[in-house]
């Protein structure tokens, strides 16, 4: 199983990596959130479906991390055994719905 994210993905994730460093004036909680998105990742690949919501707003599965304080929103594309994240949120966020 191969997981891709999307530039939007990736952005959303380095900012949020980016706003918690500077605001602790530490890495340690960046730390802590790429460690379960790694994780999440993980989880994923061993079962795609498993723990997801379909958001039917969207079309994509959601999973949370960190005890409900982020999401990753992705695709799951059977037949080509393909997990591509589309959104990397803040659940304090306007939910994607």
């Amino acid at each position: 199983m191969e997981i891709n994210w999307t530039n939007e993905a990736i952005e959303s994730f380095r900012d949020t990596l980016r706003y918690w460093s500077k605001r602790n004036y530490s890495n340690d909680y960046s730390n802590k959130i790429i460690d379960e998105v790694e994780k999440a990742e993980i989880f994923l690949k061993e079962n795609p479906m498993l723990l997801s919501k379909f958001v039917e707003g969207v079309k994509l599965y959601k999973i949370l991390i960190m005890k409900g304080k982020f999401a990753l929103y992705y695709d799951f594309i059977e037949e080509e055994n393909l997990i591509v994240i589309k959104f990397f949120r803040s659940t304090k966020q306007k939910p994607l719905e």
